[in-house]
Order: structure tokens, then sequence, then C-alpha cells
């Protein structure tokens, strides 16, 4: 397999990294058990389910915290909200264009 081809597969496939008692709590994630595609992605219908899972969530602060979606660039659901290249999506029928630091 080339190196390109190992990159792509790995990163379809990856799972979030578990080491000792460390990230622990994501098991208590709302969205533990939901498709990663459903996390990860960047439509709003797909991350529906997710986006809904986060409003019983009990680590939703720990969750936008550890991802720090605004640095990372991060695209996915995140702490209740949903991201595209770092920046919070607004959703169907917001006025605001910005992300609200008050929210998690």
């Amino acid at each position: 397999m080339s190196p390109q081809s190992t990159t792509s597969t790995t990163l379809m496939n990856w799972h979030f990294p578990v080491s000792g008692g460390e990230l622990d709590w994501r098991r208590a994630a709302a969205c533990a058990q939901l498709p990663e595609r459903s996390i990860f992605t960047r439509s709003r219908s797909e991350a529906e389910p997710v986006l809904r899972a986060c409003n019983q969530c009990p680590i939703r602060r720990e969750c936008v915290t550890v991802v720090d979606p605004e640095h990372t660039w991060f695209d996915g659901v995140s702490g209740g909200r949903l991201w595209r290249n770092g920046r919070e999506v607004p959703s169907a029928g917001s006025s605001r264009g910005t992300a609200r630091k008050d929210r998690a």
C-alpha cells in the first residue's frame, strides 16, 4: 500500500485514541455510539442526530475545550455546534454571523 492510501485509510478509520484513564471522559459523550461520519461532517443535515445528542451531553464543555475548533480548523460537531474550518456554522434561520463564546 502506498503512503498516500495508508494516510487516507487512517483518516477514514480514525477513532478517538484511549490511553490509560486520560481520555475516558469521552466514553460519557452522548455521541459516543453515533456514526463518525455524522460527527465529522460539514453538512447540517448529517449532523442533526449529533447536535440533538449534544443537548443532553454531560461533557459538552469538555468536548469544545479539548477539540478547540477555532484553533484547529475543525470540521464537524463539537460542544453542540457544527464547525467548518474552525468557524461555527450558523443554524438555519440564525441571524448571527459569528460564534458566541458563552455557549457550550
